[in-house]
């Protein structure tokens, strides 16, 4: 578990890179766009596949720019509590898909302050 704590935020980030890997593969050999997917999709994926990099080789700033990343996509799952018309009008109804959601930030939000406390970024 404690392997787990210290690159949990790996994992959105290889998600995030396998989506725009897809989209360079998808635009420029399935579609045959080559400028596109350089110019639009490329970038991005190589500056997320350089944090991922760096970060599992210990480089602060890497595990810093992954941190941040993280909390704020953290709290707009918090924020979605409160102000997602989506959220409200799901399926499942708004009491258990509010429930699940707020579980989620719970685990994520106690998986971030670990990560943070492993990583010592804010140590003084």
């Amino acid at each position: 578990m404690d392997n787990v704590k210290k690159n949990w935020t790996i994992i959105p980030a290889l998600l995030i890179l396998m989506g725009l890997l897809y989209k360079v593969f998808e635009q420029s050999v399935l579609e045959h766009h080559f400028i596109i997917p350089s110019t639009q999709w490329l970038p991005p994926a190589l500056i997320v596949g350089n944090i991922i990099y760096y970060a599992l080789k210990g480089y602060k700033w890497a595990i810093i720019i992954n941190f941040w990343i993280c909390f704020v996509v953290e709290f707009m799952g918090f924020l979605s509590l409160f102000y997602s018309p989506t959220l409200a009008k799901t399926y499942f109804g708004p009491i258990w898909a509010g429930i699940i959601v707020a579980l989620l930030v719970a685990l994520f939000g106690y998986l971030l302050y670990s990560y943070q406390k492993q990583q010592e970024l804010f140590k003084h």
